[in-house]
Parts: structure tokens; sequence; C-alpha cells
């Protein structure tokens, strides 16, 4: 049954990006580091200030790291650095981002799937006719799949992108 649920999301990656973004979200609420701010998957280049303070920059499951030339998350970083909306930015050495890799982004994506579906058997379990021993069971599934989710988390977010230059006439 969750298979088959885990399945129909497929149809629906949104879904599954959504709630990537809110465990991320809920873990930076719960630690930004030694960052001042953090912003968490901005939608365009001006979402991140030109400010003087230290920040890293959350790329979307969109933009994953690849060691290939043509990285997307290398690509957005480069897009969020060259410039703030229409302004060209000027402290680009504040900015560090972090990025999904994209093989592990494979495992996560399967893992929330998995959960997404328990989590709709668990709400639906009277429209589902299930006994109190198939709603144990569906809960128990659940709470594993939430716990795989947490782990590969942070397995997945593991590429920390930032703006290097070999000298100051280099661009970065």
């Amino acid at each position: 049954m969750a298979e088959d649920r885990a399945e129909q999301l497929k149809s629906n990656p949104d879904a599954v990006a959504e709630d990537i973004k809110r465990r991320v979200k809920l873990d930076v609420r719960q630690s930004k580091g030694e960052f001042s701010r953090v912003h968490n998957f901005p939608a365009s280049n001006a979402d991140v200030p030109d400010d003087a303070d230290a920040r890293l920059v959350i790329l979307g499951v969109e933009y994953p790291y690849t060691k290939d030339a043509d990285s997307p998350a290398i690509a957005a970083a480069k897009a969020i650095l060259d410039s703030r909306g229409s302004s060209p930015r000027l402290l680009k050495n504040t900015l560090a981002f972090l990025a999904a890799d994209k093989t592990k982004l494979a495992d996560l994506d399967e893992a929330v799937r998995r959960f997404l579906a328990w989590d709709s058997i668990v709400a639906e379990s009277q429209e589902l006719n299930l006994d109190p021993q198939q709603q144990k069971n569906a809960k128990t599934q659940l709470e594993n799949a939430n716990r795989t989710v947490t782990s590969r988390l942070p397995e997945c977010y593991q590429w920390l992108v930032a703006p290097t230059q070999a000298k100051p006439q280099d661009s970065v």
C-alpha cells in the first residue's frame, strides 16, 4: 500500500521538495552555526542581501551539486554571487552556499516519498478501514520513515560551496 502511494507521489515532486524544505528550515531554526543569517532556498538572487556579515545560502533540491563543470549548484551560486537583483553584488566573499549531493538526493527523495505515503495512510486510516493492528503498524512505519528522512537529510546536504579568488584581479 505504501509503495503504491509513494509511486503516486512521483507525479507530484513539489510535495517532496516542500517536505525537504520544511525539514531543512526546522533544522536551521535549531542551529545556524557561526552564520549571522541563513537564507533558505532563495527564489532569486534578489532574495539574498548584499550585507557585510557572513551568511549561508541553502540551495534548493533543483540545484544539486555534482563534480561536473556544469553543476547546477555552482551555476546557482554564481548567479547569486554575480548580482543582487539588477545590480552587481559587491560583498561576494560574505556568502557560502550549502547544496545537496545529486547522488544522495535520489535516496533522500525516495525516503521522503515513503514518509509522505505512510503519513497519508495514517491520516486516512478511518477511510481505509484499517483495524487497530494495521493502524499501529502504519504509525510504526511512519516513525521509521521519519527517522530515515532525518538521517538522510545531512547526508544529502553535504556540499559547502564558497567563493574563491586566487588573485585580486581574477574573477570569483
